[in-house]
């Protein structure tokens, strides 16, 4: 019935996979919800990755469907996650840790915060900081900007690594290729 484009077998089948697609969605969001991340949306994915599977799915391919679904609605959500993060409001994909040391004398980025009784001469200094720090994303390549974000927001590098779908080895490497870059970019910049 579904290869003749059945509605009803259509309705059926998304009936039946709900819990499943729901499950997924409530693993997802409640990793990602402080991120963006919306649960209906993650519902609304999941559907769709769903459909992509029952269009998609050949019983000779000796997996169950089960199998299969699983597979296509978790990609279909991780899509959906990668992309949310990656479309942030600029503000927080600018995002540097207070935490970070700045130039060669262990200055950290919460030592340079304005005060209301700072001078007028370290309000100027921290605004200029500041834009060291936003123009310093632009110095990263696509991936290394992804990572910086994701780590920045508390991700572990084993999250960062199964959200972009690339090797724990290679997360470790770009943040310390990150680190000596910020480095390298404030010792030129102040």
């Amino acid at each position: 019935m579904i290869s003749e484009n059945n509605e009803d077998a259509y309705s059926l089948m998304i009936d039946k996979y709900r819990p499943l697609i729901c499950k997924c969605a409530d693993v997802y969001y409640q990793k990602f919800h402080d991120q963006s991340v919306e649960r209906d949306e993650l519902i609304q994915e999941g559907t769709i990755g769903l459909i992509n599977a029952i269009n998609s799915y050949m019983s000779q391919d000796r997996c169950l469907f089960y199998t299969f679904a699983s597979v296509i609605i978790k990609r279909e959500m991780a899509r959906y996650v990668k992309k949310t993060l990656r479309n942030k409001q600029l503000i927080l994909s600018m995002a540097v840790s207070f935490s970070e040391n700045i130039g060669t004398d262990d200055l950290l980025l919460e030592d340079t915060l304005y005060d209301i009784n700072d001078s007028v001469e370290n309000a100027y200094d921290d605004k200029y900081y500041g834009e060291i720090l936003y123009a310093f994303k632009f110095e990263l390549t696509d991936l290394q900007a992804q990572i910086y974000e994701l780590r920045f927001n508390n991700f572990s590098n084993k999250e960062i690594s199964l959200l972009l779908d690339i090797g724990y080895k290679t997360v470790d490497n770009c943040l310390r290729i990150i680190k000596n870059k910020f480095k390298i970019y404030i010792q030129n910049k102040i």
